[in-house]
């Protein structure tokens, strides 16, 4: 029986297509071998830049800074279409994100994580400054000066509040809402975070963001490039020591920052740096220009064991604490160090000029005691270094001890010209002092009150610190709420609690070691005074 035209019309396409891929089958590698070996480099190395791409893409975020549009009363603009004459029309809102014509007041990118405390989570990290200003979590829209738009590159898009935002590491975390967003968190593909071991000048890298505000629609834009340099640091703030430069400080001024030639155009800050294999390696951030030259060098934050630190801490909420030693530190130069009596094997060092007493580097921890003043410092060593960190100068240990965090306990080794030897010193670091509280956000208190008062490291703030240096054991009081019946015991912000009962404290730990299962009245000793403050229940 003869089969239907139709079908056999079918069985003869079939068979055409056989052929089809049996002919692409055997000739296709002879002629892709008869390219130049340059282009299959160049067609191979394209494939791994539009993959790693795709695949990283649906992780950015572009993000606005913007005012809310108040229009002036009585402003408008012209309708020239009304057939009884010209009247007046609202003025057009170009600072609502929905509107296509949208021109933000500030832009830039982010980086989709997961949550540390729930897996299901997504948060956004970015720059500080590119949200400096903007709705805190937990707070009305109304009491901040910008509000903060996020929107993904499949063009969706909500509000964003930020979590924790710290300004000496120029990182923030940012929190949304799925039900504005229309999408299920567990939907939204986060970015790993991995520590990167090693970094390597003339690596590849790859850099999404939203240049000039055009990511409007979500989608970033990519540029490549190679890592220039690594333990850079931005163009100067500043005097030394100055109040307006500390205030201004960031830990990167001492040398933290990969250099990159890639283009970082203005809006590219808080967007992702990969390597080739599509793993995050750094956050951009803001371009270093010097006085006098046009172009800028590009700068990415380096997601290191130091950096996965701080964005812990900020996607809980948490202020950013930094390590502190207690000393004041100057550099010593290759003549300098010509002068003592034993050859060392570094070009540069770091002189411990004034060592302050009671400091977490006086008191050391350990037989060898602690540092001394005129303390050659060589090197450092904390939890988590395969090897010891050559301390050249005054920048490398203020960098390395403050990465650390206080409470950590770390390894210094020192040559003591007095002594003629060279020495290792443990210390348990102090807390930097903050120069400037007023930018750091954080929505979750790291050391919860008790009975209306609130205690911090006796460094934490720089505005409690006596002039000149004294280092108390002891921890500060931080905040005394208003209702709160310490208030009535003339407690206030900046006394140093010295005792709990008869217990020392000198951190906030041991603070709250001392306070646990406390009941009834409570005798703290103040520094300063001659009796004890009694905190009833």
């Amino acid at each position: 029986m003869d089969r239907p035209q139709s079908e056999r019309r079918g069985r003869v396409r079939v068979v055409l297509a056989m052929c089809a891929c049996l002919w692409v089958g055997c000739f296709s590698k002879p002629l892709f071998a008869q390219e130049p070996p340059g282009l299959q480099a160049a067609l191979a190395l394209e494939r791994v830049f539009t993959e790693t791409i795709a695949q990283a893409e649906p992780s950015v975020v572009s993000i606005a800074r913007y005012k809310p549009f108040q229009p002036a009363a009585g402003l408008g603009r012209l309708d020239p279409l009304r057939p009884q004459g010209v009247r007046q029309l609202p003025a057009k809102n170009t600072t609502n994100p929905s509107n296509p014509d949208f021109l933000p007041n500030d832009f830039g990118a982010g980086i989709l994580i997961a949550s540390p405390t729930n897996a299901n989570r997504r948060l956004v990290l970015t720059n500080y400054h590119v949200v400096r200003g903007g709705t805190i979590a937990g707070t009305a829209d109304g009491q901040a000066e910008y509000r903060l738009h996020i929107r993904f590159a499949n063009r969706r898009g909500c509000a964003a509040r930020i979590v924790a935002g710290d300004p000496r590491s120029d990182l923030a975390v940012l929190e949304f809402d799925e039900r504005e967003l229309g999408v299920p968190m567990q939907q939204l593909k986060p970015m790993p975070l991995q520590a990167v071991e090693q970094f390597r000048k003339g690596q590849f890298v790859l850099a999404l963001g939203n240049p000039y505000a055009i990511a409007r629609d979500g989608s970033p834009s990519a540029s490549w490039g190679i890592i220039s340099n690594i333990a850079r640091r931005p163009a100067p703030i500043g005097p030394l020591n100055d109040d307006e430069t500390l205030k201004k400080e960031t830990i990167h001024h001492f040398g933290t920052l990969l250099q990159v030639d890639t283009r970082l155009n203005l809006g590219t800050s808080g967007g992702p740096l990969l390597d080739l294999r599509g793993r995050l390696i750094g956050i951009a951030t803001s371009l270093a220009a010097l006085d006098g030259y046009e172009k800028s060098a590009g700068y990415a934050i380096p997601l290191d064991a130091a950096t996965l630190r701080i964005i812990d801490s900020l996607a809980r909420g948490l202020e950013v604490e930094y390590g502190f030693l207690g000393i004041a530190p100057r550099d010593l130069t290759a003549n300098d160090i010509k002068r003592f009596s034993r050859p060392f094997n570094q070009p540069t060092a770091a002189l411990a000029m004034s060592v302050f007493a009671n400091s977490p580097a006086s008191r050391g921890v350990g037989t060898n005691g602690g540092l001394r003043d005129g303390d050659v410092i060589l090197s450092v060593k904390g939890p988590g270094m395969e090897k010891e960190q050559l301390v050249l100068g005054r920048s490398e240990l203020i960098r390395e001890v403050g990465l650390l965090g206080p409470g950590t306990t770390i390894r210094l080794r020192i040559w003591r010209e007095a002594a003629r030897r060279e020495l290792t010193i443990s210390v348990n670091l102090g807390k930097w002092p903050v120069a400037d509280a007023d930018g750091i956000v954080a929505t979750t208190a790291r050391v919860p009150a008790w009975r209306g008062l609130t205690v911090d490291y006796s460094t934490g703030r720089r505005k409690h610190l006596q002039y000149p240096f004294r280092y108390h054991r002891a921890v500060v009081v931080a905040q005394v709420a208003s209702e709160s019946r310490s208030e009535a015991a003339e407690l206030r912000s900046g006394d140093f609690i010295t005792h709990v009962d008869t217990t020392p404290v000198s951190t906030p730990a041991e603070f709250q070691q001392a306070i646990r299962g406390k009941k009834g009245d409570v005798s703290l000793r103040v520094a300063g005074r001659q009796s004890a403050v009694i905190v009833r229940k």
